[in-house]
């Protein structure tokens, strides 16, 4: 059996704690570095942004677009579920309804699909996903639920 020295014993410890500390300035240090080199490299070759590898995988994990169309009623076809709505420009957008959808007043009252009569002044709300719409309310403007008088 050997006994170690001091001296002995002390350059032992120091080789060990040198090593000790290269290894952590190694991991603290380098490791960080190569990441942060990776990924601005990533982002400049790929643009930071990844395509889906499955052709049209991007149309089935879309998510609802919530849009709003203006416009005045144009027909209502209740055989087929369907509204014609006429905006300002000359376009005509037709939009599939169910007698579930709500038409709803400036006020917040419920009214029934029966009073979308051409014509009439609306704000369809509806969710756009892929190629499909779907109705969430319709809004008819203040100037169409307020009741005419007749003049005196």
């Amino acid at each position: 059996m050997s006994v170690l020295t001091f001296f002995q014993f002390d350059r032992q410890t120091s080789r060990r704690a040198a090593h000790c500390w290269r290894a952590l300035w190694r991991v603290a240090v380098v490791i960080p570095a190569i990441l942060v080199l990776g990924g601005a490299a990533r982002a400049q070759i790929g643009g930071g942004e990844e395509k889906p590898k499955i052709p049209g995988l991007d149309k089935i994990i879309a998510a609802n677009e919530h849009l709003a169309f203006t416009g005045t009623v144009k027909s209502v076809d209740e055989k087929h579920n369907i509204i014609s709505i006429d905006a300002e420009g000359g376009t005509t957008e037709v939009f599939p309804i169910k007698h579930s959808t709500h038409v709803m007043t400036s006020d917040g009252y419920r009214k029934r699909l029966e009073v979308l009569s051409p014509g009439t002044r609306v704000i369809v709300y509806y969710d756009q996903r892929a190629d499909r719409r779907t109705v969430t309310r319709i809004e008819l403007f203040s100037s169409e639920t307020q009741k005419k008088e007749p003049h005196s």
